[in-house]
């Protein structure tokens, strides 16, 4: 991978077991990342204070590893979104960025970044079935974006399909732990590319370039205002099951929308598109039938075996 050219800055990533998937150590002529592993690693753990970041933060290991650097990568989440209802996680997060920043007040000149949970099919005692953990796992990362502006911090939606995950329903498969790096290592260089831009774009006007935002989504809008598909939808499908299934049968879209109304809005950026996606999808496509039929559990992970017919 290349890395643009700026000054050398370092960066920390504290991770559970995912983070057993990338170097301790990486060195560029830009960049200096460590990373921080620990297997089981929580928000908050009751049980363990090993396994528990609010409590590590507090320790004196913890407190050197952050003299190092002010930009950290969060790689944590999976196992408390596993045992915990999605708004307690978040209530977690929560009082950890406030501890975290009020006990490190260097951090807020510098990068904090926290992951998204990645898919998970190995159930819990409190998770009994896949659905109810991947919504558990959808409305989780939802509510972490919506924290995430609180404390100014940014989120790397790590966007990892089921099929990346290996025989445990856990962590990444071996196939897969060569790329899985390359997610982390190119959002990275992205900030760099953005502090490259972003000196430039502060010196042109702040009112032109909101105007020409402003008229690039409102036509947008309009477009999509005439090219949007609704089809009924039932309780078992989230976004995250939308999305897969849609890319699966090479369905492309904008962006889509749930109502309460149990309808799905799927918004295109053109006519032909919207029309593809009509043909292909029947009025009752996202039953509970085909929600159960397009998911199968295989030896290995959850694959769709539905496929739609034009």
């Amino acid at each position: 991978m290349t890395f643009s050219s700026t000054t050398n800055t370092s960066f920390l990533i504290i991770a559970d077991s995912y983070g057993k998937c990338l170097s301790p150590t990486v060195s560029t002529p830009h960049y200096s990342i460590t990373t921080y592993s620990i297997s089981g690693l929580r928000w908050f753990n009751p049980y363990d204070d090993n396994l528990n970041l609010f409590a590590l933060i507090q320790t004196e290991k913890f407190s050197s590893l952050f003299s190092t650097t002010s930009n950290i990568l969060f790689l944590v989440g999976i196992n408390s979104v596993r045992n915990l209802p999605a708004t307690d996680v978040i209530q977690q997060l929560d009082q950890f960025l406030h501890l975290l920043f009020s006990n490190y007040t260097q951090l807020t000149a510098g990068q904090i970044i926290i992951t998204t949970c990645p898919p998970c099919l190995k159930i819990s005692n409190r998770y009994s079935n896949i659905s109810l953990l991947q919504n558990n796992i959808d409305y989780y990362n939802r509510l972490l974006f919506s924290l995430s502006s609180k404390y100014k911090v940014s989120v790397l939606d790590l966007k990892i399909s089921f099929e990346w995950l290996g025989r445990d329903g856990l962590h990444i498969d071996y196939v897969y732990r060569e790329e899985f790096p390359n997610i982390i290592l190119n959002y990275i260089n992205n900030i760099n590319m953005h502090q490259q831009t972003s000196s430039n774009v502060s010196t042109r006007s702040r009112y032109s370039i909101s105007k020409r935002n402003r008229k690039r989504n409102l036509k947008t809008r309009n477009l999509q205002r005439n090219s949007t598909l609704i089809r009924e939808i039932s309780d078992q499908w989230s976004y995250y099951h939308i999305k897969n299934f849609l890319r699966f049968n090479h369905i492309s879209f904008d962006r889509l929308l749930i109502l309460s109304q149990h309808t799905l809005h799927l918004y295109f950026n053109n006519s032909p598109l919207m029309q593809r996606a009509d043909q292909a999808l029947s009025i009752n496509i996202f039953n509970d039938d085909t929600f159960f039929i397009g998911f199968v559990l295989t030896h290995k992970r959850f694959s769709f075996f539905y496929f739609i017919t034009s």
